[in-house]
């Protein structure tokens, strides 16, 4: 018998070098997880209830058919490494530079450009309790990709008030025990509201000028929609097919904030008049930390009247376009990590 508390977590911040290559230990990071619950194995089987000539219709036999992992959901307050961490992952080119700190430049993978077509950089997951000869687990599940990400910012103190939780779906090979000693726990460098420094959304400033002191919340989203894995020689587990490639379908970014309503807000004509600009999203926590999300052409979809607190408030849903010569978004995160999706 365990308690939950001892799980331990640890996944790749280096990318595998193929699907079904697991990481070192050398690129493998432990971090803490709000979600305490292990990520499941599921074995299907199958029987041969359909099949006529039994002289009945109940099933005799079970099959192995696959694994159907379910997707795992990391959950943590933002920090420049995990930030950093989830949008490599999550959208595929990443660009590292700088000796410390580095600084990752981030934009969605196209398949035409992308050496690994419609696939994105894999990484391996460790979960442990109480690891050695009577561990009660210790596996590491080989061939993870990031599903999607939300991004939560929420009128409030501490560090729940920048959030980041992603989805991560797996093949269904693993090993067991998995032969790694997770480091120590990584000391991520944190934000929170407080500490954003620039916002700026679709020519409007909310941290300065007229509008300045309205923003309320936000939450950013990014889907990757994969398709199934399955196919012939994907390979097997214990007699069970896996996965063996998920690649992206059509990706969705989503935006949607509020903020305070008063006189001479500008968000009804911008949605009446179809008005596009840029918008900036940036914490900082120092020089060595900081995080910006700079949407190359967002337009307002709609403007729905609330109350938050008392306060009558609009919800605007962004709209974010593709520019031919900016693209869709860049991630810009600086953090002390060297090696993240490398």
């Amino acid at each position: 018998m365990a308690n939950i508390s001892e799980l331990l977590n640890g996944w790749g911040f280096g990318k595998q070098t193929a699907i079904g290559t697991a990481n070192l230990v050398a690129t493998i990071w432990r971090h803490t997880n709000l979600n305490t619950k292990p990520w499941a194995k599921v074995p299907v089987n199958e029987d041969d209830r359909a099949e006529i000539g039994k002289g009945h219709e109940f099933p005799t036999q079970l099959f192995k058919s696959h694994y159907n992992m379910p997707a795992y959901e990391l959950s943590k307050y933002a920090s420049s490494e995990f930030l950093a961490w989830a949008m490599s992952f999550s959208m595929g080119n990443v660009v590292m530079s700088g000796s410390g700190p580095y600084t990752y430049t981030i934009v969605p993978a196209l398949g035409a450009t992308n050496p690994t077509g419609l696939e994105l950089p894999y990484f391996s997951f460790v979960q442990q309790i109480r690891p050695g000869g009577s561990a009660v687990l210790d596996e590491m599940l080989v061939g993870c990709a990031v599903k999607g990400w939300k991004l939560s910012i929420k009128n409030s103190p501490g560090r729940a008030s920048a959030m980041c939780s992603v989805e991560c779906v797996t093949t269904g090979q693993y090993t067991s025990p998995s032969g790694i000693t997770l480091p120590a726990i990584s000391t991520p460098h944190e934000f929170n509201a407080g500490m954003i420094s620039a916002l700026t959304f679709n020519g409007i400033n909310y941290l300065s000028g007229g509008s300045a002191k309205q923003f309320v919340s936000m939450e950013a989203s990014w889907e990757n929609n994969f398709r199934p894995g399955f196919f012939p020689g994907s390979g097997a587990q214990d007699g069970y097919q896996i996965q063996g490639r998920f690649e992206w379908g059509d990706r969705a970014f989503a935006v949607q904030f509020v903020v305070r309503v008063q006189a001479g807000s500008t968000e009804y004509s911008n949605l009446i008049n179809l008005t596009t600009g840029t918008a900036t999203f940036t914490m900082t926590r120092d020089a060595n930390n900081s995080f910006t999300m700079l949407i190359q052409k967002m337009g307002f979809n709609v403007a729905e009247l609330g109350n938050t607190d008392g306060i009558v408030t609009l919800q605007i849903t962004g709209v974010q376009l593709y520019d031919p010569t900016n693209g869709m978004v860049t991630m810009t995160i600086t953090t002390p990590l060297q090696g993240i999706c490398q």
